[in-house]
């Protein structure tokens, strides 16, 4: 835990390194995965903190992760440059996901005790199709065509979220449905999901210093 911690710490500081830097490449969406970055800080040294004292903190989890973290990601994607038909359909999926959400918080799985996986799943699919969707336009030219692939920040960015996304559907749908099966191997399941989840987490403030390393290489080249 303590690990994964300093990871999202380090993520964070190279986040707003970047951030810091006047003369930079520009690359978007670099303002959303700060906040993301921030918010997942908070919530994890407060996570961190509940836990040590057995205090249930799946309310926090519930809205930093399930709501907030969710609908940020969503934000993420909506940000690129899409269709207006793309931007309608993320819109009016987002409202319908969101209703669900709150109506299995109020009617089914009780948000202050339990992980609401229910809530979770759509969100997670829906983020899981995006990440999918863009993965699909950079390797076929449609954006950055002009880049050097390994030097998008979103590339890699994208990459982790859809690897992430999908282990955490399966590993939360296994403890939803079979609990004794992640129970008996606990340390070992959530370790691994919080080794993946350090990756992403890297990736988001790590992969725009890249780009700035070779800009600045350049820069220096041509003057």
């Amino acid at each position: 835990m303590v690990f994964y911690l300093i990871c999202i710490g380090l993520a964070l500081l190279a986040s707003l390194l970047y951030w810091g830097v006047k003369n930079k490449p520009k690359f978007k969406n670099h303002n959303v995965i700060l906040i993301i970055l921030i918010l997942v800080s908070i919530m994890e040294v407060a996570g961190y903190y509940t836990a040590r004292r057995s205090i249930n903190n799946s309310l926090l989890y519930n809205i930093g992760w399930v709501y907030a973290e969710s609908l940020l990601l969503i934000f993420y994607f909506y940000s690129f440059q899409l269709s207006k038909g793309e931007k309608k359909v993320i819109r009016w999926l987002t409202i319908l996901i969101f209703s669900w959400g709150l109506c299995n918080s109020l009617f089914y799985q009780d948000i202050t005790f339990t992980f609401q996986y229910f809530s979770f799943l759509p969100f997670a699919i829906f983020i899981v199709v995006l990440a999918m969707c863009f993965l699909y336009k950079i390797l076929t030219l449609k954006i950055y065509a002009e880049r050097n692939l390994l030097e998008v920040p979103h590339f890699w960015i994208v990459t982790t979220i859809l690897f992430f996304y999908i282990e955490a559907i399966i590993l939360f749908g296994t403890y939803q449905f079979f609990p004794e099966i992640v129970v008996s191997n606990v340390k070992l399941l959530f370790g691994f999901n919080r080794f993946i989840a350090s990756l992403m987490y890297l990736s988001f403030g790590f992969s725009f210093l890249v780009p700035l390393i070779k800009f600045q290489h350049h820069s220096k080249s041509i003057s």
